[in-house]
């Protein structure tokens, strides 16, 4: 059985975002493998009280913060960043111990995982996995335009930053140390230097846990409107004003539609505006975050998910959806790429905005007069989840991608040998 230290910032069980990415990597590596687990001191509880038993002995915890002083900085605006570079920096000694001790046969930088975080475990003298990694997935540079003048520098910038990605040592170090090198979509792989891609897999970070499959969309459940949901932050990268002008055309063709729009975030006013300017208050309903069990039910008695975002990776709301059986509208781009494919959703090519405007309207219609179409293309949908999205299917993955990256090492070691023979 392998050793392998982990370095998990990101590790509680039963949470969504980075902390569950975490988590669940962590259950399914333990599987095939002897893990030992940095992670924060302040998730010790939660981690200890929910480990299940088979893995007390294959995974051990290790745990480490900064001083209460410190911690505070996590607190306060863009002081996480900070605190995550202390606790990097706080952390070697631990990793030195436990390298020493345990002599792992790899060590490996799960969470958080972005280009642009810093890891010091690839200036140890040992096998290095990177990933899975993220931060790599822009807005297509063709819709830049429709973003406010912040979004559009602040994704300008990240174009930038990939295109001399081979400047930074923050990607080129890890990238070069790296024996493995997971990356979360192709946008990621593409912000490696190309020197070093051979090392990179492609591996969502994302999936879906088996309870989320106990909520299914009922097809014989058959109501007067259409119910079109969207789902996530009201941000302007996820598009929601895109979904607004959507439905404002279809519902000239429709009467019988309607749109639940459920998150909270910056454009919330600006949202609210619309909808009352274009008398949408019977059409559009606006709903702030709700529990992800309300969340499901929602889902559920949906008959179409729109997901207008414009860059994604592995997306938990998108998953969430096709689990529950919903077919999907989305950009054929990042992480919706990987999640969908034409059999569950109708994908539209992230051209000029009006061409995927008018896409969205257009999908969104065929789905509207076509009963069965939505039908068939929900229950692909939810299949398609099952058998590739699901956490056990996350972890055969990364079992078969290292194990074919060790037949490599060997066949490259027994090739070296063989020269130094001959």
């Amino acid at each position: 059985m392998r050793k392998i230290l982990v370095s998990a910032y990101g590790c509680e069980p039963y949470r969504g975002s980075e902390a569950g990415v975490g988590w669940n990597w962590v259950l399914q590596m333990a599987r095939f493998n002897e893990l030992f687990v940095i992670a924060r001191k302040n998730d010790k509880d939660k981690i200890e009280k929910k480990l299940p038993v088979e893995y007390k002995n294959t995974v051990h915890f290790f745990y480490y913060d900064t001083c209460p002083f410190l911690q505070k900085i996590k607190k306060k605006e863009k002081g996480l960043y900070l605190y995550y570079w202390l606790w990097q920096i706080g952390v070697i000694p631990l990793i030195a111990k436990i390298i020493r001790d345990y002599k792992p046969d790899y060590t490996m930088h799960l969470t958080f995982g972005s280009l642009w975080m810093p890891t010091f475990l690839p200036f140890f003298n040992v096998p290095f996995i990177w990933g899975p990694i993220g931060g790599g997935d822009g807005v297509p540079k063709k819709l830049l335009s429709i973003l406010p003048l912040k979004q559009r520098f602040v994704q300008s910038m990240r174009y930038v930053m990939i295109a001399t990605s081979w400047l930074n040592p923050l990607v080129v170090i890890p990238s070069k140390k790296a024996c493995l090198i997971l990356c979360r979509t192709e946008n990621n792989r593409d912000a490696i230097p190309k020197k070093y891609r051979h090392k990179c897999h492609i591996i969502l970070e994302t999936a879906m846990e088996e309870e989320v499959f106990t909520n299914c969309k009922d097809y014989d459940k058959v109501s007067d409107y259409v119910k079109i949901i969207v789902t996530g932050r009201l941000v302007p990268f996820k598009n929601t004003m895109t979904a607004l002008e959507c439905i404002d055309t279809l519902i000239k063709e429709h009467q019988n539609i309607h749109m639940s729009i459920i998150g909270k975030g910056s454009e919330e006013n600006k949202i609210s505006t619309y909808i009352q300017k274009h008398n949408l208050e019977t059409v559009v309903e606006l709903i702030p975050e709700i529990p992800r069990n309300q969340l499901l039910k929602m889902l559920s008695d949906a008959d179409i998910y729109f997901f207008p975002s414009l860059r994604e990776g592995g997306s938990w709301a998108l998953m969430e959806a096709m689990a529950v059986g919903l077919p999907v509208v989305c950009l054929n781009w990042t992480g919706m790429k990987i999640i969908t494919d034409t059999n569950s959703a109708i994908q539209i090519e992230p051209n000029e905005y009006e061409q995927i405007k008018n896409g969205f309207t257009e999908g969104l219609d065929k789905l509207i007069i076509d009963r069965g179409l939505r039908i068939s293309m929900g229950s692909a949908a939810r299949n398609r989840i099952k058998n590739l999205f699901n956490w056990e299917h996350v972890g055969d993955q990364f079992n078969r991608i290292l194990n074919q990256c060790e037949m490599m090492q060997i066949g490259v070691r027994g090739q070296t040998c063989r020269k130094e023979l001959q």
